[in-house]
């Protein structure tokens, strides 16, 4: 059997931070959809800053919304520990902004599609694989975000891969059950396949069903995350490596 590529996409492959940013800020604000428009100079700077510091907390697009609450609102000196304690004795309060979310990107790509392609560059390095060096029969993707997002700006970028290699939010937000699917679909060997993701917790917990992965380091991670990569075996891959990494799995020839 072919060894199997699997990649995670914000922070992977696309560099969504601005997108992610502002798209979240004018559901977290409650704009009306009519003046929607890709303008990233809306936001104060310094709050620009600092969402992009804490950008790697955030996993799934709803918990944008208590990012910007502790931002906006709390302004905490302690945001990572508050957004931790967000996540388990908040949950709920978000699902008014996670629709907005979706109306909102689903509003812009309707109307201004290649402005909003090109807020969510691909990491030149990335772009470059996938299109020259992999085959795409033999990458999935598993990710978050919405499927037609992400294979838009797949197709976009000239990369032509089918639908059911992608598993997305609309399956689960748990990369557990997203790989475990694509076992059971595709029939796969877990030892087969190698993941590279930018998130250390979803690395640990995919590796306990087999799935060998990879910390991404240019995604959005921090120092402790790098330090949780080396304390559970898990290595970190770079642009400046990544083709030798694959070439060494015998990814790319």
């Amino acid at each position: 059997m072919d060894k199997i590529i699997a990649l995670d996409f914000d922070g992977v492959i696309c560099d969504s931070v601005n997108e992610c940013m502002l798209i979240s800020y004018y559901a977290f604000k409650n704009k009306k959809i009519s003046k929607i428009h890709i303008d990233i100079d809306e936001i104060k700077l310094d709050l620009q800053l600092k969402f992009k510091k804490y950008r790697y907390l955030v996993g799934p697009a709803k918990n944008f919304y208590f990012l910007w609450d502790l931002i906006i609102n709390k302004k905490t000196e302690n945001l990572e520990l508050e957004f931790s304690e967000s996540l388990i004795h908040r949950l709920g309060e978000e699902e008014k902004f996670v629709e907005k979310f979706y109306n909102y990107r689903d509003t812009i790509k309707k109307n201004k599609f290649d402005e909003w392609a090109k807020f969510n560059p691909f990491y030149p390095i990335m772009r470059e694989l996938l299109k020259n060096n992999i085959n795409l029969n033999n990458l999935y993707i598993i990710t978050a975000k919405d499927l037609q997002s992400t294979f838009d700006l797949l197709k976009y970028n000239g990369i032509s891969i089918s639908k059911n290699n992608i598993y997305s939010r609309e399956i689960s937000l748990n990369k557990v059950k997203l790989f475990s699917d694509m076992l059971k679909k595709e029939n796969f060997n877990s030892g087969n396949i190698i993941y590279i993701e930018d998130k250390i917790s979803h690395l640990i917990k995919v590796k306990d069903i087999g799935i060998r992965g990879y910390l991404a380091t240019w995604g959005y991670n921090s120092d402790s995350d790098k330090n949780m990569a080396k304390d559970n075996n898990i290595p970190e891959v770079s642009l400046e490596n990544i083709s030798d990494i694959l070439l060494n799995n015998g990814i790319i020839n």
